[in-house]
């Protein structure tokens, strides 16, 4: 167990920069999920999260658009039986979802592993058991529609209308694909994959926790770059200097 991690993120969750920091985790959500609505032709989520002034308000304001964007992407659907976002329901596009958010669950996981961050403590979601990791659910909203949301729609899409068995090893690795996309990331004028760009934003709220700063996420393009196929763009980490200590 990282002692000082958990010290610095407690005195972290009850300041003020918690608040901010708060903000900017769902605005980002907010924005990836207008992003992928867009993409199909639909308008963006109109929010007020950026006014929001305590974790109770910014919790509420997620949950009213929330509730906008599961009612948009149920009509980007063929016929199906589903009505919105229900975790653990049987009807496949929520079948489908839980496996992706599990998936990238794990992602999140093995980077905050690697770093020895534990993820016992977060700001956004409370433990409700003793191998909750609320932490990984804080980080995730960042990425879940980028990667499973888009991946559900495309992966049903495709059917005229929604098979009732699910092929998951094809699923999942369509997942894996959309990781392994390359994104030109202007902050380091580098192509490199959605799962470095998770790494990267990862480290910059560690980095926040740990020098008492409000987090600033990286921006991503709207859509993957095809100007970055076939560049090696392996970066040594001498070359993105995070001071996450």
């Amino acid at each position: 167990m990282n002692a000082l991690w958990i010290t610095r993120m407690c005195a972290y969750k009850h300041s003020s920069l918690a608040i901010e920091t708060a903000r900017k985790l769902i605005a980002v959500k907010i924005e990836r999920q207008s992003t992928l609505l867009r993409k199909y032709g639909l308008p963006a989520l109109p929010t007020k999260v950026k006014n929001k002034i305590s974790i109770n308000d910014i919790l509420l304001e997620e949950g009213r658009v929330a509730q906008k964007f599961w009612h948009q992407f149920r009509k980007l659907l063929p016929k199906t039986d589903f009505m919105t976002r229900q975790a653990k329901s049987a009807d496949p596009a929520n079948h489908l979802l839980d496996l992706g958010y599990h998936h990238i669950m794990n992602v999140i996981k093995k980077i905050l592993n690697k770093y020895s961050i534990p993820a016992d403590l977060g700001l956004l979601h409370v433990a409700r058991k003793s191998d909750s990791t609320p932490l990984v659910y804080d980080l995730m909203e960042m990425f879940r529609s980028d990667i499973v949301d888009a991946e559900v729609l495309k992966f049903l899409r495709m059917k005229k209308k929604v098979p009732r068995k699910i092929n998951i090893a094809h699923f999942l690795h369509e997942i894996n694909e959309r990781l392994e996309k390359k994104y030109y990331l202007k902050d380091f004028k580098v192509c490199h994959s959605y799962t470095y760009y998770m790494e990267i934003q990862i480290l910059k709220f560690i980095k926040a926790v740990n020098h008492k700063e409000v987090f600033n996420p990286l921006t991503l393009p709207v859509r993957h770059e095809h100007r970055c196929r076939g560049l090696t763009t392996e970066l040594s980490s001498g070359k993105v200097n995070l001071e996450v200590s």
